[in-house]
């Protein structure tokens, strides 16, 4: 005669931390909506709280507060916008090609509800995360460099300061481009940051070297 095998009891443990997890998830999407749509100075717990489906005293539970919502949607977001920065095309890609790559991070950001943006809009606003978004920077620099070298000295410090500056105008200015170009995509101003920011990661991966300026000989 067979012997029925109970099931295996499920953890506890594990379905409380697979709540947990989902709970901060719709908290991290809600807040993401409306610090893109109202403005992360604007928002207020409440109105997460509301969008998220959750009582007041639930979200503190998972939150101190806001900024600690931001840190984890930063920290959240991290890995996918690194991968997909690591698409850039190289080393030395064509205008075309970057031009074709710059109409595809639109399409990113606005799938992404432009978090890219709202972290512009805080490093204008607070000094809070000022570790958390230099860590980003780094780690988009770093998806940037995946087939481009002067983007991967960049991140890993290892051109002239002058060389990174660059890199790291040059990653604000797509931010910068895309986020205006999907307000109005129709106007030509928008077209033509696009434009003038593909012809600027052009010139800075055409180059193996950042010119340097000529002595000056005495007479």
């Amino acid at each position: 005669m067979a012997v029925e095998r109970s099931a295996p009891a499920k953890n506890p443990t594990s379905l409380r931390e697979a709540h947990r997890d989902l709970t901060r998830g719709r908290i991290r999407t809600a807040a993401r909506d409306l610090f893109y749509e109202h403005h992360y100075d604007s928002t207020t717990m409440d109105e997460i709280a509301l969008a998220a489906g959750l009582r007041r005293q639930t979200l503190y539970l998972h939150y101190k507060d806001k900024s600690e919502i931001l840190t984890d949607i930063i920290a959240d977001w991290i890995p996918r916008a690194k991968t997909f920065m690591a698409t850039l095309p190289g080393p030395k890609p064509s205008l075309k090609q970057l031009q074709k790559w710059i109409e595809e991070v639109t399409k990113f950001v606005a799938t992404e509800r432009a978090p890219l943006s709202i972290i512009l809009e805080v490093r204008r606003t607070s000094r809070n995360h000022m570790l958390t978004l230099e860590t980003l920077t780094g780690e988009l620099l770093a998806g940037l460099g995946e087939h481009n070298p002067p983007f991967r000295d960049a991140a890993a410090g290892k051109s002239a300061v002058t060389t990174r500056a660059r890199a790291i105008l040059l990653l604000r200015a797509l931010i910068y481009s895309c986020d205006l170009y999907l307000d109005d995509p129709a106007k030509e101003y928008t077209k033509a940051l696009l434009q003038v920011t593909a012809e600027d990661f052009y010139a800075f991966l055409g180059q193996d070297e950042a010119p340097r300026p000529k002595s000056r000989t005495k007479n």
